[in-house]
């Protein structure tokens, strides 16, 4: 039971209480807190109903990653990876049509250096260098949101991006 309720407090807006109760209501697995749904939620005392759409979210991203075994995860992994490379170089592309004129200076030089970190960090992480699993995933997830929101933006904002994408992605191989 102490294993299971530990489990559940990984979601956050679950304590200790939350957890025995729901482990109580034969609720102690996120598998079972995404079958009960939202209506098996009210039912249990002291649980906000505010929170519940938020705690069956993380529940159900908690399940399907406990689903996965290692190959598949690797797998998923992979294919993220070649996503976001291929978004860098959509962003790479995108500043070098709007900003030609400028990335000739020094600051041209610190995108282009940042870039090909971001790019460098990606090759090593698709070749499987780095160690553990779930921060890779979340880094990766990270550089993923950083990234998809540079299309549009303007120089400054592009390098600043760059910059805290390479360093999410650099810190798995410390």
């Amino acid at each position: 039971m102490a294993q299971a309720t530990a489990e559940l407090q990984h979601l956050k807006g679950i304590g200790k209480v939350l957890a025995q109760r729901l482990h109580g209501a034969g609720l102690g697995s996120f598998h079972g807190i995404v079958e009960a749904g939202e209506d098996g939620l009210k039912k249990i005392p002291g649980l906000n109903p505010a929170s519940i759409p938020n705690i069956l979210d993380q529940a159900k991203k908690l399940s399907h990653r406990v689903k996965q075994g290692k190959e598949e995860r690797v797998a998923a992994l992979q294919g993220k990876v070649t996503e976001v490379r291929e978004m860098v170089g959509r962003v790479e592309e995108r500043v070098r049509e709007r900003f030609a004129e400028k990335l000739e200076g020094k600051s041209g030089k610190k995108v282009s250096a940042d870039l090909n970190k971001v790019m460098a960090a990606l090759t090593r992480m698709a070749e499987g260098e780095h160690s553990r699993f779930k921060r890779a995933e979340r880094a990766l997830d990270k550089t993923h949101r950083r990234v998809a929101k540079l299309e549009e933006a303007g120089l400054k904002k592009v390098r600043k991006g760059l910059k805290k994408s390479k360093k999410s992605l650099v810190k798995l191989f410390t």
